[in-house]
């Protein structure tokens, strides 16, 4: 599994797929330009780790779709 870049819990199995803990879509171009809305998401990658702190999504619209990350998908 990758590590997704937002919520820093490993979600990830491919490029594009989604994250189930935070909803954002695993992105390279995003990554390399972090503080621009480009690629797949419809908010920056910055901006989208502000908001996961604020509300546990990339966007406040995904709240009800978002989970807790389980137990084998934490962080070291």
């Amino acid at each position: 599994m990758k590590q997704c870049p937002v919520c820093k819990n490993y979600t990830v199995e491919d490029n594009y797929d989604i994250c189930e803990v935070c909803y954002w879509e695993y992105d390279l171009v995003a990554q390399e330009y972090p503080d621009e809305i480009i690629g797949a998401n419809n908010v920056s990658l910055e901006q989208g780790i502000v908001n996961y702190g604020k509300f546990r999504a990339v966007e406040e619209k995904y709240i009800s779709v978002v989970r807790e990350p389980k137990q084998d998908e934490l962080p070291m």
